[in-house]
């Protein structure tokens, strides 16, 4: 889902600023006095004395501008596969990239969800605006580059927030991990409300000409590594590191066995309905559940559940059908306000996760990976009126009757995920947090291809309807939900009152 991340992690943060901020001057919260206590798992108090983790970004939460990311270096492994670090600034992963003869610098926001790679250019009228909105993400200049070849003008994005670029197709050389890809086509934005380029690398039968054109696809980027010899199949794998982290990793033909737990675990991509190859990185999720502390666990779905839902870069959290959500919710404490999830931040100290089944294989995601800081426009912490601080929470709650769910980075970040496009499979493993040692693996050909995995015994495969494509995404988050199914005995809040004073002063200091 190509700029969820960005843009739903600016929404959440816009709704809970209106929402909690009162004419009072400390940004609070009011509680409800009761609330229904959970029956399910039991979640132990963190030790007395325990430290909070602490939240770290390179930039403060309320800084409309968090793009000023430090470059970092690539490097070239022996083996036939490509390494490329991601920086991930406010929830959202780049790659540092060049463009052109000579080579000029951008950066792209990577994004499973989506296929089309397409930059910002100095054509632009957006990015000559005042305050030059694109010049820390960088602007292809065609006439600079000698190699540049146009193709044609029908290049055309939008998404449901409104937002879009229009422009042409052209090819041109792209420079990546240490691969020199010739002839990449690749959409120019010439006219775009967006200050930012994405690299999607899914499916190329998911470009945007593909659905509006009717035009059969064009080879890229992942396509072209193999074609011209960088890699051995249509494979990658991704590390995104965890929360406090400001890198992780992408491996284009190969895996990195240093980063994950055990084996990988191999199941099958969904098939759209009317479809015979597969478009997008849909799989199945067959259940959900805690851990606490003490190694007890509790399922909240029966044997039977299944949902799709879509492994997706390009969103900051992930995203679950209401009912499962509200079990979830109960369980954890979170409430709904405005829309948004939150929490109290204390839940960051229990030692605890939350359970993703597929097919028998479970992800666990800590709590403390869930846990999000919340900043009033000052860059104050926001908190209840108890003087709990408050956060947000990285599940959201999507309408049941939506055709596809989304696990999106607040999932991915626990998870070591290998898309095999060749043979429309996904590979998950556990991940090992914040490791600085590698053990890089060629991913071959053939059916077997991925190293060191397994097949699940008994795949749950479905199809779908439609997902939420790189032109179809929503970028805000889903409306609330009845008060009496959330509430918790971890955290009772009552949604405040909108001032419409703190609008206008967001709009002055924007």
């Amino acid at each position: 889902m190509v700029k969820g991340g960005m843009l739903r992690s600016w929404a959440v943060l816009w709704t809970v600023l209106l929402v909690v901020s009162g004419p009072a001057a400390t940004t609070s919260a009011q509680e409800v006095t009761e609330a229904p206590t959970p029956t399910g798992l039991h979640l132990s108090k963190p030790p007395p004395g325990t430290d909070p983790r602490v939240l770290k970004f390179p930039f403060d939460k309320v800084n409309k501008n968090p793009y000023n990311v430090p470059n970092r270096n690539r490097k070239r492994d022996g083996t036939k596969t490509a390494v490329q670090l991601l920086d991930n600034a406010d929830y959202l992963y780049y790659a540092n990239i060049t463009m052109g003869t000579p080579p000029q610098k951008m950066r792209l926001h990577i994004d499973t969800g989506s296929s089309d790679l397409w930059v910002e250019t100095v054509d632009s009228k957006f990015c000559k605006a005042k305050g030059n909105p694109c010049a820390n993400t960088g602007m292809y200049d065609r006439n600079a580059s000698s190699s540049y070849e146009f193709v044609r003008s029908d290049f055309q994005i939008s998404y449901a927030d409104k937002e879009y670029s229009i422009g042409d197709y052209g090819k041109e050389n792209f420079m990546i991990g240490g691969a020199l890809i010739k002839g990449m086509q690749f959409g120019l934005g010439l006219n775009t409300t967006s200050s930012e380029g994405i690299m999607g690398i899914g499916y190329n039968t998911n470009e945007v000409q593909v659905d509006w054109l009717g035009k059969a696809p064009y080879p890229n980027v992942v396509d072209l590594m193999v074609k011209q010899g960088y890699i051995q199949s249509r494979a990658y794998s991704l590390w995104l590191n965890d929360m406090d982290s400001t890198t992780g990793e992408i491996l284009f033909g190969g895996i990195d066995t240093a980063k994950f737990q055990g084996k990988l675990h191999t199941i099958p991509i969904n098939l759209k309905k009317g479809k015979k190859t597969p478009s997008e990185f849909v799989i199945t999720l067959t259940g959900l559940g805690l851990t606490n502390d003490e190694g007890k666990s509790m399922d909240l779905e029966g044997d039977d559940y299944s949902v799709p839902v879509l492994l997706d870069s390009g969103t900051t959290y992930t995203y679950l059908p209401s009912k499962l959500w509200e079990k979830l919710a109960l369980e954890v404490g979170v409430r709904l306000m405005s829309g948004t999830a939150v929490v109290k931040c204390s839940l960051k100290r229990y030692n605890g996760t939350i359970d993703f089944d597929f097919s028998g294989y479970k992800i666990h995601v800590p709590f403390n990976e869930l846990v999000v800081d919340a900043y009033d426009i000052y860059g104050a912490a926001i908190t209840f009126d108890s003087g709990d601080q408050l956060c947000f929470f990285g599940i959201f709650p999507e309408s049941d009757k939506a055709n596809t769910f989304v696990l999106g980075d607040t999932f991915l970040r626990s998870a070591y995920v290998v898309y095999d496009l060749d043979n429309a499979k996904i590979s998950l493993a556990n991940i090992h947090f914040n490791v600085t040692n590698s053990n890089i693996l060629e991913i071959g050909t053939g059916n077997d291809s991925v190293p060191d995995a397994v097949g699940v015994e008994h795949p749950v495969t479905m199809e779908f309807s439609g997902s939420r494509t790189a032109h179809t995404k929503t970028a805000t988050p889903p409306t609330q939900t009845s008060d009496k199914s959330l509430s918790s005995s971890l955290l009772r809040p009552y949604v405040g009152v909108v001032i419409s004073g703190w609008i206008f002063l967001w709009s002055f200091l924007a």
